[in-house]
């Protein structure tokens, strides 16, 4: 009910609410007011009666006072009849005596049939002495009309003074409030909605506190004027961003375009360089063009990337990965630079910890390179270590990723400097170290992407350590582990290497696979450690010997053992920075011996430790190996959309030797005619080309497609621009694939065997490269 009647008054004015109220308030009034005469009239009225009855009784007492004493009933009777008569209002007399007895009574003919009637009692007295009782019955028919006639009267004028004031009331309200706040609200309704109001006055009557609402709408739609103007403001600086953002991107993609195209040449001609015969000198001058081209190409790259960033442009792709393959990649990637400058490479990867997440595995790639990168960059001696822990929450790992250097350090006051853009803690003119300053930049910004965070604490002169914290969710893919054919567990190994870290983390890894481990500092601690297991008739199954150590390299270690007639048979893996640390010869000479480059993958060491015990992986006879060779059963014919000499030069020399006839397109007309006639099996096709462009050349070679009812042909994008939505625009209008310039040797025969027709591709497994 109650919430019927707000709604109800939520819906209708306040004119109609004041017009309902005050209508309320009359019917109350003229209800009170008809009580109050009723009840006055009533009592006035039977004061009267009460005044008639006491003048009759007393009239009629003295008239037949003597024939009451002597209780005379005829005349009494007589008297009493003629008093009927004369008084219509009195419908019945009745005389008693002093004892109660009645001696004389009269009525008219309506008594029987009377309603309205009062009764009155009154004593006949003379000089203090009561005779008798007149009792008399009076009807009160013409006094009730008199009544309800003054009752009416009164009602009548109340309603017409009432309805008068309430209208009188009305125009005043309407007059000094509503019109008023009429427009007040007009002023306030323009001001919200943006309209102009124009020059509207109050009435001369309002009171001062409409005026005050009055200015107060004023000052209102001054500050929605003042914003307005500031809205359309920023709306122009919008459009203005818009359009530089646009243009931004423009020039990166020209600019990447532009510096990718040369580089192809230069990357790509170096790369088909190297396969001809080159003297020494000849291979160290490619090999430095590479590394160039390289290093340029990253700058490049993270240029890109940072731009993307900046733009709101960068979008994370989440699928299943293998967190600690993944560091594993990085740490294999940077070894060989930690290698030349004999800094220690090392990583701890939690046993305990799940390897299968879900997340960008790309990018946690790019952030753990960018900071292990700086990491070895920095350190001139001494260690790189990364260490990898986490705490499960739920269904998702706390994950953090720790870099702990002895390099220069990082001074206090260039901590959070390290964190912006084109910043080093080393940024003299004379600086020794080379570098954008964007590698930790984009790794701050990425990790905001993925609600994690990166934070460092340094030392100058004694080395940084940087943490990594994120959060992911783990995955139901299972990890890599020895198989049920390859039991490992219960075996007792030796591990031998100076650095107690190194032998912390290959023990836990043992450790964690069902292994005892043994560890040993030094080589006469080695064989101290062997004696003690002769002497304890305790069998050793594996020694893992360091290659570098101050008392002795892992060789001459090997052959002392080779000289204990207990453990001349034992598998014995040296690990080592330098590939390869022993010859063929000293293999032999050592005898049940393999070797491996630091930094050691987990799998690589389950492969290792798999052939030193005499059994081959389980999943060998399924992997595909490296000198399986891909080749096209016939002739493939390849169409390349490319007007750039140079680019062409490069992709026929990478096909020069397989079994592919290329047909060049220099714009993007010519490919569709060249297209027609020749209808290739493949299509590599240039983004930015004269005449027409690639995206256009391949929406009407679709088009072509689909009228005719031809089979699709596979196109690649062959392009400079790297951009995520310059690749997503090649996909929309057709294209299959998209490969990014400087091309890759290897990278382009992928996508021609991923994308030929399978009758066209055939896998060689002849004997000789089996037995390989």
């Amino acid at each position: 009910m109650k919430a019927a009647l707000r709604k109800l008054l939520q819906r209708t004015g306040i004119l109609s609410q004041i017009v309902v109220s005050m209508a309320l308030a009359a019917l109350l009034v003229v209800v009170a007011v008809g009580g109050v005469a009723r009840r006055y009239e009533v009592q006035r009225v039977s004061e009267q009666l009460g005044d008639q009855a006491n003048l009759t009784v007393s009239l009629l007492s003295g008239l037949m006072l003597e024939a009451i004493i002597v209780e005379d009933v005829p005349v009494l009777e007589t008297g009493l009849v003629e008093a009927i008569t004369r008084y219509p209002k009195i419908m019945s007399i009745r005389i008693e005596n002093g004892e109660g007895e009645t001696i004389a009574e009269a009525s008219n003919g309506v008594v029987d049939r009377a309603e309205d009637y009062v009764m009155y009692r009154r004593p006949v007295e003379f000089e203090g002495f009561v005779f008798g009782t007149m009792i008399v019955q009076w009807s009160t028919e013409e006094g009730q009309e008199i009544v309800l006639d003054k009752v009416r009267q009164t009602i009548t004028w109340t309603v017409l003074a009432v309805v008068t004031m309430s209208m009188l009331m009305l125009y005043l309200v309407y007059r000094l409030a509503l019109n008023p706040l009429h427009v007040v609200h007009a002023r306030m309704s323009n001001a919200v909605a943006g309209a102009k109001t124009g020059h509207v006055l109050l009435p001369w009557y309002a009171s001062r506190e409409f005026q005050a609402l009055n200015v107060s709408v004023a000052v209102l739609e001054d500050s929605f004027a003042e914003r307005d103007e500031r809205e359309e403001a920023l709306e122009v600086a919008r459009e203005e961003a818009e359009i530089a953002s646009r243009a931004k991107s423009e020039f990166l993609a020209n600019m990447s375009h532009e510096i990718r195209t040369p580089m192809n040449g230069v990357i790509g001609m170096a790369e088909v360089l190297r396969e001809t015969d080159l003297t020494p000198d000849q291979e160290m001058y490619t090999d430095t063009i590479v590394k160039s081209g390289n290093a340029l190409l990253t700058i490049i790259n993270d240029i890109l990337n940072f731009s993307k960033i900046e733009a709101g442009k960068l979008e994370l792709n989440t699928a299943t990965f293998n967190l600690r393959t993944v560091i594993e990649d990085v740490v294999t990637l940077l070894a060989p630079k930690a290698a030349e400058k004999w800094v220690q490479l090392t990583l701890r990867f939690d046993p305990d910890l799940a390897e299968f997440y879900e997340g960008d595995a790309g990018r946690i790639r790019q952030i753990i390179t960018n900071v292990v990168g700086n990491a070895v960059k920095f350190t001139s001696q001494g260690t790189v270590h990364i260490d990898v822990t986490g705490t499960m929450r739920e269904q998702d790992m706390d994950l953090r990723i720790s870099v702990v250097d002895t390099g220069i350090g990082i001074p206090a006051e260039k901590l959070d400097r390290i964190f912006h853009a084109f910043e080093q803690a080393d940024g003299a003119a004379t600086r020794n170290f080379e570098g954008t300053g964007l590698g930790l930049a984009i790794s701050t910004r990425l990790l905001q992407l993925m609600q994690g965070r990166i934070h460092v604490t340094s030392s100058e002169g004694r080395g940084s350590v940087f943490a990594i914290d994120i959060r992911l969710p783990t995955s139901d893919d299972a990890p890599v582990a020895f198989l049920s054919e390859q039991p490992v567990s219960g075996l007792q190994a030796l591990v031998v290497d100076d650095l107690e870290l190194n032998r912390r983390i290959l023990g836990e890894r043992l450790r964690s696979w069902g292994m005892r481990v043994t560890e040993a500092a030094s080589a006469m601690e080695t064989m101290l450690r062997l004696d003690d297991m002769r002497d304890a008739a305790e069998a050793c199954d594996l020694i893992f010997l360091d290659f570098n150590m101050p008392d002795g390299d892992g060789y001459e270690l090997a052959l002392r053992i080779r000289d204990l007639p207990h453990f001349s048979q034992v598998p014995i893996i040296v690990i080592s920075s330098v590939d390869p640390a022993l010859s063929q010869a000293m293999l032999a000479d050592i005898g049940s011996c393999w070797q491996v480059l630091k930094p050691v993958r987990a799998d690589q060491l389950r492969t290792v430790v798999s052939g030193a015990l005499g059994a081959e992986e389980a999943d060998s006879t399924h992997a595909p190996r490296k000198d399986d060779a891909v080749a096209f059963r016939r002739r493939l014919k390849l169409l390349m959309a490319e007007d750039n000499r140079i680019n062409q030069v490069v992709v026929s020399r990478m096909l020069r030797a397989e079994n592919v006839e290329i047909i060049i397109a220099v714009n993007g007309q010519e490919a569709v005619d060249l297209y027609r006639e020749t209808g290739p099996d493949l299509v590599l096709m240039d983004m930015m080309m004269p005449v027409k462009d690639g995206l256009e050349a391949t929406l009407e070679i679709r088009r072509h497609e689909a009228d005719n009812q031809l089979k699709r042909v596979p196109i690649v994008a062959l392009t400079a621009n790297a951009l995520q939505s310059h690749e997503t625009a090649c996909l929309e209008v057709g294209m299959d694939d998209f490969l990014s310039k400087p091309i890759r040797k290897h990278a382009l025969l992928e996508a021609l065997h991923k994308w030929a027709d399978e009758d066209l591709v055939a896998t060689d497994t002849s004997p000789k490269q089996k037995n390989a």
